[in-house]
Order: C-alpha cells, then sequence, then structure tokens
C-alpha cells in the first residue's frame, strides 16, 4: 500500500513539472514568431505562487515550506513538555494515597497534589517575563531542568516533607512546560497555523488527563517511585529536543522593543535585575493565600479562621500587588530612562483595558472550570453511584476526550473559512450550555447513554472554544505583549479549574447533607441510620459500598442529586462567556495583511511594466 501511494504520488509530481515545462516553452514561442505582451502571459499561463529559494527546503525530490516545516518542528519539539507536564499532574493525583500511605502520613496525602497545583499556577506568569529578557529557548529549557531537579527529588524523597519539597519544585518547572508552549506558538505570524497549532496542543492535554489516571493506576501497583522515576528520561529527551529543534527556531527576544534594547549587551546575570521580582512575590504570595482558602474552603467550613483569614491576607496582598504594577508601569511611561523602564512588568495591566482580552480570559476561565470537573467529580459520580471500579470509573472519562478532538477540528475549519475565532466561540461556548444541562437532566434520571453522549457533545464544545479564545487574545494585542497574554491565559485555565473544583465539592457536599437530612425528616430513614451516616461509615467508597442496602441507596441517590446540581453551578459561568463572545472585536491576519500588501505592489510594478511596453 505504502509503495502504491508512492507511485502515485511521484507520477503525479511529474505530470506537475511537465504541465510547468510546457507553460514555460510557451512563453518562448508563438505561432507568429512574435512573443506574448505580459497580459497574454498572464491570461494564457495558470496562476501559480512562487516560491524562493530562500521560502522551500528540499528532500531529494521533495519540496517543502520552510514555514511549514518551522512549524513541524516546534510541534515535534513542544509535544513533550506538554503531554509530560500533563500526564504527571494526573498520574501523582491517582497515586495519592498509596505514596502518603508509604510515609506513614496519609492526612497530608492532598498536598502531594494541592503544593504542585499551587505552583505550577502562581509562577506562570514569572515565566512570561523570563520568556522576554532571555528569550524562548532559555526559558524553556529553565523550566524543564526545574521540573528534571522536582522529579530527582521526589524519586530518592525518604520521607513526607522531602516529597512535598520536590513538588513544590517541579510545579515552578511545570509552569513554565505549561506556558511557553502557548508563548513559542504564538508567535507565530498567522491565525489559521495558530489556530491549527493551539488544536494540537489542546489534544495533548486532554489525551493526557485522560490517560493519567489508567496509567497512574498500573504504576502505583508496581511501586510508586515508578511514577517519577519515568519523568527523568524523558524530560532529559525533551530538553535534547528543544535544544536541537527550538534554538533558532523560536522567536526570541524582541530588539525593536524600547525596553529590550535598553537591556541589550547585558549579562545573563545582570539582566536578572529587569524581571519584576516585588511584584511576582507579591502575586505569588496573595496567589497561594487564595487558592489555598479555595481548596481548604471546599473541604471544610467556608467560615473557619484558616480560611477567612487566607482569603483577607491574601485579598490585601493582591491589593498592594496591583498598586506596584500601577505605580511602576506610570513610572516607566513617564521616564523610559529610569530605573524602573528596564523592568518587565510581571501584571500589564493595559492588557486588561481590552475588551477582547477580558473577553477571551473569562471563556479561557469557564473552560478550564467544565474539564476539570469533568475529569474529577465524573469518576466520583460512577464510582458512588453507579458502583463501578476506579479502573472503568477513569474509562468513563474517555467518551469527553473525542469531543475535544472534534471540537479542535471544527475550531480550525471556522477559523480558516470565516478569519475569526470569535464564531468558534460563540458556537462552542453555546454547545457546552446546552451540553451541562442535558447532562444534569440524564444524571437524574440515571440514562447512561445520554450521559456519554453529552460528554462528548460537552467537549466538543470547551474544544470549539479554548483554543480560539488563545488565537483571538493574542491577536488582539500588539506583538509585544504576546507573551504575558499567553501566560495569562494559561493562569485563567488554572484558576478556573481551582474555582469550579472548590464551587463543585461545596456544591455537592451541601446537597448531599440536605438530602440526607430530609430523609430523616420525612421518616424514610431512621435518625439512627442519619447518625450511621454522618458517622465514619460514609467517609470512603468502601464504607459506602458496605453499607445496608436500603442506606447504601439512600447514599447513591443523595450523591445522584448532589451530581446534578454540581452541573446546573456551572451554568451560569458559561452562559456569561456566550454573551462575552458576541461582543468581540474583528481581529486582522498580519499573514493576509503582508501577503495582500505585496500582491498589490506586485500588480502595480506589473502595471508599469505594460505601460512602458507599450510606448513608442
Amino acid at each position: 500500500m505504502a509503495y502504491l501511494l508512492y507511485k502515485y504520488i511521484r507520477n503525479k509530481r511529474r505530470e506537475k513539472r511537465a504541465r510547468a515545462a510546457e507553460g514555460t516553452s510557451g512563453l518562448h514561442s508563438d505561432s507568429d514568431g512574435s512573443a506574448p505582451t505580459l497580459r497574454q502571459t498572464r491570461s494564457e499561463t495558470p496562476v501559480k505562487e512562487e516560491l524562493s529559494p530562500e521560502e522551500v527546503y528540499r528532500i531529494g525530490s521533495w519540496t517543502i515550506k520552510r514555514s511549514m516545516l518551522h512549524n513541524l518542528v516546534l510541534l515535534v519539539a513542544l509535544a513533550f513538555p506538554v503531554y509530560l507536564e500533563t500526564l504527571d499532574y494526573t498520574v501523582v493525583a491517582t497515586a495519592q494515597p498509596i505514596i502518603a500511605s508509604h510515609f506513614d502520613r496519609l492526612d497530608l496525602q492532598s498536598w502531594i497534589g494541592e503544593i504542585y497545583l499551587l505552583t505550577s499556577t502562581v509562577f506562570l506568569p514569572l515565566y512570561a517575563s523570563v520568556a522576554d529578557v532571555y528569550g524562548r529557548h532559555f526559558a524553556l529549557q529553565s523550566s524543564l531542568f526545574l521540573f528534571l531537579i522536582g522529579s530527582a527529588i521526589c524519586t530518592g524523597s525518604m520521607n513526607m516533607p522531602t516529597m512535598l519539597v520536590g513538588r513544590g519544585i517541579s510545579g515552578v518547572g511545570a509552569a513554565g512546560m505549561l506556558t511557553l508552549p502557548r508563548i513559542i506558538l504564538a508567535d507565530t505570524a498567522s491565525v489559521g497555523q495558530q489556530a491549527n497549532q493551539t488544536s494540537i496542543l489542546f489534544v495533548l492535554y486532554a489525551i493526557g488527563y485522560c490517560t493519567g489516571p489508567i496509567i497512574g493506576g498500573a504504576l502505583s501497583t508496581v511501586n510508586f517511585r515508578w511514577i517519577f522515576a519515568i519523568n527523568l528520561p524523558v524530560t532529559v529527551l525533551a530538553m535534547v529536543l528543544a535544544f536541537l529543534l527550538l534554538r533558532g527556531h523560536a522567536h526570541e527576544v524582541d530588539h525593536t522593543e524600547e525596553r529590550v534594547r535598553r537591556i541589550q549587551g547585558m549579562s545573563r546575570l545582570s539582566k536578572i535585575s529587569a524581571l519584576d521580582w516585588l511584584g511576582t512575590g507579591l502575586f505569588v504570595a496573595a496567589g497561594i493565600l487564595i487558592l489555598l482558602a479555595l481548596n481548604w474552603g471546599s473541604l471544610q467550613e467556608w467560615d473557619s479562621t484558616k480560611v477567612i483569614v487566607c482569603f483577607v491576607v491574601g485579598g490585601v496582598i493582591f491589593g498592594l500587588c496591583l498598586g506596584w504594577e500601577v505605580y511602576m508601569q506610570r513610572r516607566q511611561a513617564a521616564n523610559i530612562d529610569s530605573r524602573l523602564g528596564k523592568i518587565f512588568p510581571m501584571l500589564p495591566t493595559v492588557i486588561f483595558t481590552s475588551i477582547d482580552v477580558v473577553a477571551c480570559q473569562a471563556v479561557t476561565f469557564a473552560a478550564g472550570m467544565v474539564m476539570l470537573v469533568m475529569f474529577y467529580y465524573l469518576s466520583i459520580f460512577y464510582a458512588i453511584v453507579q458502583g463501578t471500579d476506579a479502573t472503568n470509573s477513569g474509562v468513563q472519562l474517555l467518551y469527553f476526550a473525542p469531543g475535544l478532538g472534534v471540537g479542535s477540528i471544527l475550531n480550525t475549519i471556522l477559523i480558516k473559512a470565516t478569519g475569526q475565532p470569535k464564531w468558534a466561540m460563540t458556537l462552542g461556548t453555546m454547545v457546552t450550555t446546552v451540553s451541562l444541562g442535558v447532562i444534569s437532566m440524564a444524571v437524574q434520571e440515571n440514562d447512561q447513554g445520554l450521559v456519554k453522549g453529552m460528554l462528548v457533545m460537552a467537549g466538543a464544545g470547551v474544544g470549539l472554544s479554548f483554543a480560539p479564545a488563545a488565537v483571538h487574545a493574542r491577536f488582539a494585542q500588539p506583538a509585544n505583549r504576546v507573551a504575558i497574554v499567553s501566560a495569562y491565559q494559561r493562569f485563567f485555565q488554572s484558576f478556573g479549574g481551582t474555582i469550579g473544583l472548590a464551587q463543585a465539592a461545596a456544591v455537592l457536599n451541601s446537597k448531599v447533607a440536605s438530602y440526607l437530612k430530609n430523609l430523616v425528616v420525612t421518616g424514610q430513614i431512621s435518625p439512627a441510620d442519619a447518625a450511621t451516616l454522618s458517622g465514619s461509615s460514609a467517609t470512603s467508597i468502601g464504607a459506602i459500598n458496605s453499607l445496608p442496602p436500603a442506606l447504601h441507596t439512600a447514599v447513591q441517590d443523595a450523591f445522584r442529586s448532589g451530581t446534578r446540581w454540581l452541573f446546573i453551578s456551572m451554568i451560569p459561568w458559561i452562559g456569561v462567556t456566550v454573551f462575552l463572545t458576541l461582543i468581540l472585536s474583528n481581529i486582522t491576519d498580519p499573514e493576509k495583511e503582508k501577503k495582500a500588501q505585496a500582491a498589490q505592489a506586485k500588480e502595480g510594478e506589473t502595471e508599469v511594466e505594460e505601460k512602458v511596453a507599450q510606448s513608442p
């Protein structure tokens, strides 16, 4: 089959070259011996865009556009960091209880994932500044190195504190692995190309989220250290590929920007002063406190002292961060030659004055919320309400992944057809809103076929809206803000997931408790049974499955009701984004503008040549 395909392609190429040769020979002779005019030549010869030798790359008889080869090289080099980071998070999430049990610290098992999530979220904006100051390749290598160090510490950890330190360092590296691929691809000048690339990366994220729990379960049965040890050779391979393929290919520092020219010629060590360390420190501190409050509040009482303190102190510190950023950027605008003029702001407030950027961040926030809630709470639904085991519960999530793939393909087609990402976002947010509403009804009616179908539909909705939001935000801002806009796209995705998990936990726990309380009030279960449920008998899946049949059914019905309201609670978030996408402005494609200007200039030159040829 491969040989026949090769022959077919070879024959087609020969026919194409023969037709081109015939067209060329017709230019040199005519039936009456006179040379054709320029206008006759254009009308008789097929119009074809000729590529200069600098624009193509030849491999034997094959000719490949250098731009296409460049994009392929970037995708191959970036695929490893993207999949590696996503896989690591989901694999470890599955094995957290096993890891904590090995150190006899099951009470700290949630921190294995939490500390990674915290550091990988709050350090995202810092990498945007590092990418602008030091270049994309250096920033990516730094993040991979930190991830490697963190994984090595986790592999050899002998106690829980060492494990948590390793996870924290891995999270700092993962922040760069999350945002730098987007920054590098956002440097692409074409809307269509970036839509393709962003969709491919998004599918890699989805595959990692879906396959991670299965791989994590398999590795943890052998030895939990393999979960971290397997990262070591893969990370080294990613670093080698980044060095060979990205160095010289990825966009580096923009030396046309005034601030960049100010630090040009400085050593790598001296450039550290160009990073916004005060703003970063305040942002990291505020982010950690607010994320901790959201996490603790979803698991405990929202009015507990530590939750309130974290919210208040985190809010105050974030206010100080905003104040510093506004002050610094006003000083920079007044005097670029000042010491502050060399600093790259961690939070450029000017980007949030754009309605387009704010709307795109909101769409990304909602998409991140839907993704994480789906991945985490559907497995709980299947395990408790449907009674499936852990492996089969994870397999049910695979229905979401094909939908993501379909949505990614559709958004690429829509963007290329319309030239505007906003229509794909509008359609995607509408589809997601409808699918969440139908899923909530299907859960209540226990219609498993409809639940699975709506999982595919919800995945398609997220796939339709997620990548176009990144593309639209990138082209709604000047090229010198590519890094920071891309970094905050990823930040709001993670933040949306965190808010979604906190909200889902609060809604689920509240509705389960109120449902069981109502059963006691109506006399459907006795106070003694209620006391049994409020004790330790309903704190794990195994304990729930061991309950008497009547109580077991009551708990299943309570979780079914809680899951239904969990999905309903997300609908307002997605519904708001539908209206936000309708007010988005049109973006311009620099690549198309460049080609149009070149074609216009060429047409002008041709008209001049015709006039010269026709003049006596």
